[in-house]
């Protein structure tokens, strides 16, 4: 596992309820497997996922395949990535490598630690069974290298009671975006929840959302894909953008505020009445309701255009979850064969959202294939996504590591003053280049039109 989903989890241990992806799954060293097994670890955002899954899934699989059982071996949130990493690069790893997106995913493919999945994806149909997009996303070198086993996407969270109190329409262009928040500082809120406290990553996700709302995808490909640079003008203006919002006390109430703001305290302050809105990722649709209690609501909304120019709401899509299969393994066919166990049935693993809210492979499904008793609010993002053109992308998935690790690290000088957006940007392009011309870079999915 890569450091990416571990420390959105974290912040559910630590006491915050955010919960990223549905499941970090990897499975055990191939020194323990015998020719039949396919030992799996794996670790739950909360009790109630690991039963579900256990049930459901690892038990119901065991019960139907004849040749393959599979050992499920539950580790911590906080060790798995580097229980993880620390097996494959001895050689030793797990039949079913986890990664927490296509960058993950890439680099164990470029070490030769995970094999092509081509005749499996042919055997088992992957390519039917899971939108275009995310079957894209998970080749490298034209070749299927890992299956995605779990998406979302950043939103925009508020609560409607708020809304209707203050007489607010849920803002779709910047200008609706810039009278909300002016309207909302005015009133004594913080227009937008925003903070980094013990966890300097959530800073990306405020920067995915500002970058896919101002940007927009098209752009976005072409700097992903090398076409553009990130020291363009049009990220500069997003970054000088978002610096401009923050020091009027918009994001987080403002900077002097910015670096003692947690997660935990937004979500807490959008269900009081105290903040506005939220941007943030689908992975807290399972925990929301642990703050909205007494028969508060929360509700959520496509993120806002932040540009002229850029259609409003853009999906930021993120995958979350990826399977391979470790070069090593002694049992590769059975490895594939619970992998597609996990995305086969459109059925199985909707029932795992309804029971869980926790997020769902990408897969292509009807309309009505939803559970009756599902959430709407979880059943409408899943449902819109596949309708949409609009689809854009999570840092955390598609901008290769060291380049999403300066972006989040160094954005704390640009919100301090210390660094300007221009010169931000341009570092952020050095690193980009430096993994680009490593070929460490995946291939992001083209932008519909």
């Amino acid at each position: 596992m890569s450091v990416n989903l571990a420390r959105r989890d974290f912040l559910k241990l630590s006491g915050a309820t955010v919960a990223a992806g549905w499941v970090l799954a990897a499975c055990g060293s191939s020194s323990s497997s015998s020719a039949k097994d396919v030992v799996y670890w794996a670790a739950f955002a909360t009790p109630d996922g690991e039963k579900y899954f256990r049930q459901h899934l690892v038990d119901a699989f065991n019960k139907s395949a004849k040749d393959v059982r599979v050992k499920m071996d539950v580790k911590q949130l906080t060790t798995l990535a580097n229980l993880t990493n620390t097996a494959m690069a001895a050689g030793k790893g797990p039949d079913v490598v986890y990664a927490d997106g296509p960058s993950a995913a890439l680099s164990f493919a470029k070490s030769s630690k995970t094999v092509a999945l081509d005749e499996y994806a042919e055997k088992y149909g992957w390519q039917d069974k899971l939108l275009p997009w995310a079957y894209e996303a998970s080749k490298i070198d034209g070749k299927l290298h890992s299956v995605p086993a779990g998406y979302g996407s950043m939103v925009l969270y508020y609560n409607p009671d708020t809304f209707a109190q203050h007489g607010w329409k849920v803002p779709t262009t910047l200008a609706e975006f810039e009278t909300v928040c002016t309207a909302a500082k005015s009133a004594g809120l913080i227009p937008v929840g925003a903070g980094n406290s013990g966890y300097q990553a959530q800073s990306e996700w405020y920067l995915t959302c500002v970058l896919n709302a101002a940007v927009g995808p098209k752009a976005l490909y072409e700097a992903l894909t090398g076409a553009r640079r990130w020291d363009d003008k049009v990220f500069v203006d997003a970054i000088t953008l978002f610096k401009a919002q923050i020091d009027k006390g918009w994001w987080g109430g403002g900077a002097d505020r910015y670096f003692t703001n947690t997660d935990t305290d937004m979500f807490t302050g959008l269900a009081n009445g105290k903040v506005a809105m939220y941007m943030t990722g689908t992975w807290s649709f399972d925990s929301a309701g642990t703050f909205f209690t007494g028969g508060k609501k929360w509700d959520w909304a496509p993120l806002p255009s932040l540009a002229d120019g850029v259609p409003p709401g853009v999906f930021p899509l993120a995958i979350g979850t990826t399977l391979s299969i470790n070069a090593r393994s002694e049992n590769p066919a059975g490895a594939a064969e619970f992998i597609d166990y996990l995305i086969a049935d459109p059925q199985r693993m909707l029932g795992f959202l309804a029971a869980t809210g926790t997020n769902p492979p990408p897969l292509k499904v009807s309309a009505d294939a939803y559970p009756a008793g599902m959430d709407e609010r979880v059943a409408r993002l899943y449902k819109a996504i596949p309708d949409t053109t609009n689809l854009g992308y999570a840092s955390w998935s598609f901008v290769p590591p060291k380049t999403d690790t300066y972006l989040y690290t160094e954005f704390d000088k640009v919100v301090t003053g210390a660094m300007s957006p221009a010169d931000f940007c341009a570092g952020l392009q050095q690193n980009f280049a430096a993994e680009l011309a490593a070929g460490a870079v995946a291939k992001p999915f083209a932008p519909e039109s």
